[in-house]
C-alpha cells in the first residue's frame, strides 16, 4: 500500500510541474523582452567598466611584479639571520654542535634569498642597499668564527663578552640593513596601491551611476511583470512551507489565468494524497514504537534512557520495579527528581564529562525492603553520526547472587588460611630446629629433604599471608591511614628493599618525576607495598646480563597523579593482560613456565589502589617490556 501511494504521489508531483510548465510558456515572451532590454544596458555598462578595471589591474600587476618578490626575499633573509643568531646563542650556552649545523643551513638559506633580491632590482637605491647588506652580513659571519675560536681558546666568559661586543652588534647591523631594503619596497608598494585605489574609486562612482540608471529602467519594466506572477507564487510557497511543517490541510483558491487555475487544482489534489500517506506513516511508526517498547519491557535487566539534559526518556518494567517509579509519571523529569540515587547520577555525569564513547561499568548497591541488592551498572553514551551527544543508556544487571557466592568464597578462603597459620608456624619451627641440628646431626640426604620441606612451607606461609591480606581488603576490614605524602619519599623507600638485588643484576633504575609534582593522598605502607611488588616483578623479568632497565615515572594528569613502573623485560602476551590482576593469575611464556610466586600480588595491588579511589592498568608488548600505571589523588588545595 505504501509503495502504491508513493507512486501516486510522484504522479501528482509530475502533474503539478506540468501546470507550472504551462504557466511558464504564457509568460516566456514577456521575460524575453525584459531580459533583452536589461542585457543591452548591462553590456554597455560592463564594457565601460572593463576599460577602467583594466587600468586598475595593470596597477595591481605592477605592485606584484615590481616589488612583492623583493619584500618576500628580504623577509626570508631576516628570518634566516635571526635563526643564525639564535643558533649562535644556543652554541654559546650548550657547547653542542647541533646549533652550528643549523647556523650553516640558515647561511645557505640567507644567500639563496639574497641572490633572489639581487636579480630583482626594481628601485634605484637597491644596488647600494644590497651592497651594504652583503658587507654587514660578511662581518656577522666573520664575528661568528671569531667567537668559536675565542670560546675554544679563552673560555666561556671571554666568549660571552665578545658576543655582546662584536657578534650581536654585527647581527643587528646586518638585520637593519636588510630591513631598510624591505621598507623601501613596501613603501613603493603602498604608493602604487594608493594610485590604484584612486582609479578604483573613480571607477566605482561612475559604475554606481550607470548601474543605478540600469536598475531604474529594469525596475520599471519588471514591475508590471512581477505584479502578475509573484503573488500566486508567494501563496504557493507559503502553502508548501506549511506542508513541510506537517500541516497537510492546505488548499489554494486563486483566481487568474488558466495556467494558474490548473496549478491550484493539481496542488490541492497532491495535498489530499499527502495527508493520506502521512496518516499511514504515523500508524506504522506507532506500531514500531510499541514493538520496541515491548522488547525493552521484556528485558529482565533495568534500562533507563536519559537525554543530554539528564531528563528521563524511557524506563522499562524492571527499572520501575527497582526504583519504585512509574514511567508515565517520570517522563521528561530530571533523573534526580525521579530516582534519588546521587551515586548513580554522578557515574552517569562522569561518563559524559570524560567523553568516554565506549561507556563504563560500575557496581551499585541498593537497599530495598531492608535487603541489599548489588547491580552491575553499564553506562553507554549515545552519539549521532556527526559525533554529537544526544543521551545516555543506563543498564543495571542484578548480580546479588554472584556477589554472595563470591563473598562466601572469600570467607571460606579467609577461614582456611587462618586455620593454616598455626600448623604452618609449627612446621616452620620444627624445620628450623632440625636444620639447626638441635635434635641431632643430619646426614646430607636428610638435610636436603628438610630444606625442601622448609622451602615449601615458607611458600605456603606466603600464600596464606597474601590470602589473608586480600580477604581483609575485599571485605573492607583493612584500615588505611591516608595522609598527604611526598611521592619521591615513597619511591625511595620502596627502592631500598631492592638495593642489593639491583646491584647484583647491574640493572639500570631511573626515577623521572615531574617538576613541582603535588603531594599524593595515600597510605605510605600500602602504596610502598604496591611499588615493591611492581618493582620486584620488573626485576624478575628484565634481562639479567646488565642490560635490564626500569623507569619509574610520576606526573600530574588533571586531578590525579599517575605513577608508572616500566621495564624492558619479556613483556606480557595479549591474552594475559586483563587476567593478571585476577587472583592466582600467572603468566606463561614461550617456555611454558611461570616465574613463580603466588599469583596474588597484582590482585592485592589492584584492591589497594581501588581502596585509594584510583585504578591500575598495564601496557605491554611481547619482547619489548611492560608498563604498569596506577593513579592516586593529589593533595587537596
Amino acid at each position: 500500500m505504501g509503495i502504491k501511494l508513493s507512486r501516486q504521489k510522484c504522479i501528482d508531483m509530475t502533474n503539478l510541474l506540468k501546470g507550472g510548465g504551462l504557466m511558464r510558456k504564457s509568460i516566456y515572451s514577456q521575460i524575453m523582452i525584459l531580459f533583452s532590454v536589461i542585457l543591452i544596458i548591462f553590456l554597455l555598462t560592463a564594457s565601460w567598466s572593463a576599460v577602467n578595471l583594466s587600468g586598475i589591474q595593470d596597477s595591481i600587476g605592477d605592485i606584484m611584479s615590481d616589488n612583492y618578490d623583493s619584500v618576500v626575499a628580504t623577509q626570508h633573509m631576516i628570518v634566516a639571520i635571526e635563526r643564525q643568531d639564535s643558533a649562535v646563542l644556543s652554541y654559546l650556552f650548550t657547547e653542542d654542535s647541533g646549533p652550528l649545523e643549523s647556523f650553516n643551513q640558515q647561511e645557505v638559506e640567507f644567500m639563496r634569498w639574497f641572490s633572489a633580491a639581487e636579480s630583482n632590482i626594481t628601485e634605484p637605491e637597491e644596488p647600494e642597499m644590497l651592497e651594504e647588506i652583503e658587507t654587514r652580513y660578511l662581518q656577522f659571519l666573520s664575528s661568528k668564527q671569531n667567537l668559536i675560536r675565542i670560546q675554544e681558546t679563552q673560555g666561556q666568559e671571554a666568549a660571552n663578552d665578545y658576543y655582546f661586543e662584536e657578534v650581536f652588534p654585527s647581527f643587528e647591523q646586518a638585520k637593519d640593513a636588510t630591513r631598510n631594503l624591505q621598507i623601501l619596497n613596501q613603501e613603493r608598494m603602498i604608493s602604487l596601491k594608493e594610485t590604484a585605489q584612486r582609479r578604483a574609486q573613480n571607477t566605482i562612482v561612475l559604475t554606481i551611476v550607470v548601474a543605478a540608471m540600469t536598475v531604474m529602467i529594469g525596475g520599471a519594466l519588471a514591475y508590471r511583470f512581477i505584479r502578475k506572477t509573484i503573488e500566486p507564487i508567494e501563496l504557493l510557497t507559503d502553502k508548501v512551507k506549511a506542508i513541510a511543517d506537517g500541516d497537510y490541510d492546505q488548499k489554494i483558491q486563486v483566481e487568474g489565468t488558466r495556467e494558474i487555475n490548473l496549478l491550484s487544482h493539481e496542488f490541492n489534489a497532491m495535498t489530499k494524497k499527502l495527508k493520506i500517506y502521512n496518516e499511514m506513516n504515523v500508524l506504522r511508526l506507532m506500531e514500531e514504537k510499541k514493538k520496541a517498547e515491548a522488547i525493552v519491557d521484556s528485558i529482565h535487566d533495568a534500562i533507563i534512557v536519559t537525554d543530554a539534559d539528564h531528563k528521563i526518556l524511557l524506563v522499562n518494567k524492571e527499572g520501575e520495579r527497582i526504583f519504585q517509579i512509574r514511567e508515565n509519571k517520570v517522563l521528561e523529569n530530571h533523573f534526580l527528581e525521579a530516582i534519588k540515587e546521587e551515586a548513580l547520577f554522578e557515574k552517569i555525569k562522569s561518563v559524559i564529562r570524560e567523553k568516554n564513547k565506549a561507556g563504563e561499568e560500575h557496581t551499585l548497591t541498593l537497599k530495598r525492603n531492608e535487603k541489599s541488592y548489588t547491580y552491575r551498572v553499564q553506562i553507554t553514551p549515545i552519539y549521532r553520526k556527526n559525533s554529537s551527544f544526544i543521551g545516555i543508556i543506563t543498564l543495571l544487571q542484578d548480580i546479588t547472587k554472584l556477589k554472595e557466592i563470591d563473598q562466601m568464597k572469600s570467607d571460606f578462603i579467609s577461614t582456611v588460611s587462618h586455620e593454616f597459620r598455626t600448623p604452618l608456624t609449627s612446621m616452620g619451627m620444627s624445620t628450623g630446629l632440625l636444620l639447626d641440628e638441635v635434635p641431632g646431626e643430619l646426614t646430607k640426604d636428610q638435610r636436603e629433604l628438610i630444606e625442601a620441606i622448609d622451602e615449601d612451607q615458607n611458600r605456603l606461609k606466603d600464600l596464606v599471608s597474601d590470602l589473608l591480606d586480600l580477604s581483609r581488603i575485599e571485605s573492607g576490614k583493612i584500615e588505611l591511614s591516608i595522609k598527604e605524602q611526598r611521592l619521591e619519599k615513597i619511591i625511595e623507600g620502596a627502592l631500598k628493599a631492592f638495593h642489593k638485588q639491583i646491584e647484583d643484576q647491574k640493572a639500570d633504575v631511573a626515577v623521572n618525576l615531574e617538576e613541582k609534582l603535588p603531594k599524593v593522598r595515600a597510605d605510605y605502607n600500602k602504596i610502598s607495598w604496591v611499588l615493591i611488588n611492581l618493582i620486584g616483578n620488573a626485576l624478575r623479568y628484565i634481562p639479567q646480563n646488565g642490560e635490564g632497565k626500569i623507569i619509574i615515572d610520576g606526573k600530574q594528569v588533571g586531578p590525579m597523579v599517575w605513577i608508572s613502573v616500566e621495564d624492558n623485560g619479556v613483556g606480557i602476551p595479549r591474552e594475559y593482560r586483563e587476567k593478571i590482576f585476577e587472583k592466582f593469575a600467572q603468566v606463561k611464556h614461550e617456555d611454558d613456565e611461570t616465574a613463580g610466586g603466588t599469583g596474588l600480588g597484582l590482585a592485592i595491588c589492584k584492591e589497594i589502589i581501588k581502596a585509594h579511589g584510583g585504578r591500575i592498568w598495564v601496557e605491554s608488548k611481547v619482547g619489548e617490556g611492560s608498563k604498569f600505571t596506577f593513579t592516586l589523588s593529589k593533595e587537596e588545595n
